[in-house]
């Protein structure tokens, strides 16, 4: 459980970021990502926050049973609170798309839009050409090396100065498994942000 999730260890003012190398038996090894050597020391009471893909964020309370180099071991972990992320797990992002606006006749019409952010149930797009609120768009969001067939309805827009339209959609038909493929897209992508903020 948890394999490889990115994680926070912390104790009042002291933290430690990385990621879960091994937990079995209540106890926890987690890689860290940076130099901490000293950080935390045998004994010590600590929090430690898991960002785990399916379970969201999970909460424990321990203790430090080693504290190495490279790795921390954290015993006797009570899970104090979990909190279901995918409902709410949005990430920004700038990705350009093609897609088709489905049309009442069954034809359609060609549109591009970026895609500022997005979670596991729908979006916020840029575009500069007309779309009205619930009228749907089928595309391909790109992740890894496939596409994630999506269809998203509209449900608010409105007009910049500039002259593009903001809009807020929703996804419909979403498979679980591409809700999935979104959520797992989402907590990576957040996850890869996150730790290039604490290199610059």
């Amino acid at each position: 459980m948890h394999d490889l999730a990115p994680c926070a260890l912390s104790a009042g003012d002291r933290a430690l970021s990385g990621y879960v190398a091994e937990f079995a038996d209540g106890t926890m090894t987690i890689g860290i990502d940076a130099d901490g050597f000293g950080t935390f020391r045998a004994g010590d009471d600590v929090q430690l926050l898991v960002l785990d893909e399916v379970r969201g964020e999970v909460r424990y309370d321990g203790w430090v049973a080693q504290a190495g180099a490279t790795t921390v071991r954290v015993a006797e972990l009570e899970l104090t609170s979990t909190l279901q992320k995918r409902q709410v797990a949005r990430v920004r992002i700038a990705q350009p798309c093609v897609g088709t606006v489905e049309l009442p006749d069954g034809d359609g019409r060609a549109i591009t839009f970026v895609v500022l952010d997005i979670s596991a149930h729908g979006m916020r797009i840029s575009t500069t050409a007309p779309l009205a609120e619930h009228e749907r768009v089928s595309f391909g969001f790109p992740i890894g090396d496939r596409d994630v067939a999506l269809v998203a309805e509209v449900l608010r827009s409105q007009q910049t100065d500039s002259g593009t339209t903001l809009c807020g959609c929703r996804f419909v038909g979403l498979h679980e498994r591409d809700a999935d493929t979104l959520f797992r897209f989402v907590m990576q992508t957040q996850g890869a942000q996150r730790r290039t903020r604490l290199q610059a």
